[in-house]
């Protein structure tokens, strides 16, 4: 093989990894980040507040400035700071970038569950924020004609929503068939469903998005069990098993204890809207 050749291939492999993202170790802790002196991150490009595109087309959000401080974090006492490199995830792609390696972390609308730790083994950092399953409708719906058994109410598949909203309405009330919330949503303005159930503060940004706003001209409906909303405290996917619990421990005490994380907290989700500070009263007593 000529030297031109060697050159062109080893150009090729450069230019594809910044595309495909390496797989990185199984075994993730804090130093394997340092000496590669690089953290992927996977972040969600459809989540207003937490991650998505500005109108400049740039990234933005929760999950971009958080991954930034953690990088800064990460750089403390080294010579060279540590890179980030950000990479689109969605619901349906989160768990296998973190299973696989490609990402040392994806940070999202992700709800903490131990059936999800199980299932897909990862395992979730402690909570940065709480919300709860509600409804997005039309002004003039009410909770009532619900529960009068009238309407239907869109959801997207193989979610908590979905396991929520069927624990609240009869199934042939329930429509699964949206595959993302903009799809839903997109749904009720178009008259096809009487209302589209999601997290709430997510439904708040689908809001900021149309340039709606809450009690103008859309209301959400809160449905709840024994009286209680169906909370939702949102952590970090990471990966799992107990050779992993090093890089757990350094991202909970991040979020505890790193001021310029509890900064980039307030910055995006510290002035609650009314009605995300009401469930967030209902949900922080359990």
């Amino acid at each position: 093989m000529n030297n031109k050749l060697k050159i062109l291939i080893a150009s090729s492999l450069a230019f594809l990894g910044t595309i495909f993202p390496q797989k990185i170790s199984q075994a993730q802790t804090e130093e394997t980040i340092i000496r590669r002196e690089l953290i992927y991150v996977g972040v969600r490009g459809d989540s207003p507040w937490f991650g998505y595109r500005g109108d400049d087309g740039k990234w933005t959000g929760y999950c971009v400035d958080i991954a930034y401080a953690l990088a800064d974090r990460l750089s403390a006492n080294q010579l060279d700071p540590i890179r980030v490199r950000l990479v689109t995830s969605t619901t349906q792609s989160r768990w296998d970038m973190v299973t696989s390696g490609q990402v040392d972390l994806e940070c999202g609308p992700n709800t903490i569950s131990a059936e999800r730790e199980a299932k897909y083994g990862v395992s979730f950092s402690s909570p940065f924020f709480i919300t709860a399953t509600q409804i997005l409708v039309k002004k003039a719906t009410q909770e009532e004609y619900f529960k009068a058994g009238n309407g239907i109410v869109g959801v997207a598949k193989n979610t908590t929503n979905e396991s929520d909203i069927k624990k609240s309405y009869p199934e042939e009330q329930v429509d699964n068939k949206y595959l993302s919330r903009e799809q839903g949503v997109k749904a009720l303005l178009d008259g096809e469903i009487n209302g589209f159930a999601s997290d709430g503060t997510l439904l708040l940004g689908s809001l900021f998005i149309l340039n709606s706003e809450l009690g103008a001209d859309y209301n959400l409906i809160t449905p709840q069990q024994n009286g209680r909303p169906f909370c939702a405290r949102y952590g970090f996917i990471l990966p799992g098993g107990e050779e992993n619990s090093s890089w757990k421990r350094y991202v909970n005490d991040f979020l505890a204890n790193d001021k310029k994380a509890q900064r980039v907290r307030k910055k995006w989700l510290g002035d609650l809207s009314e009605n995300s500070q009401r469930i967030y009263d209902a949900c922080i007593q359990e």
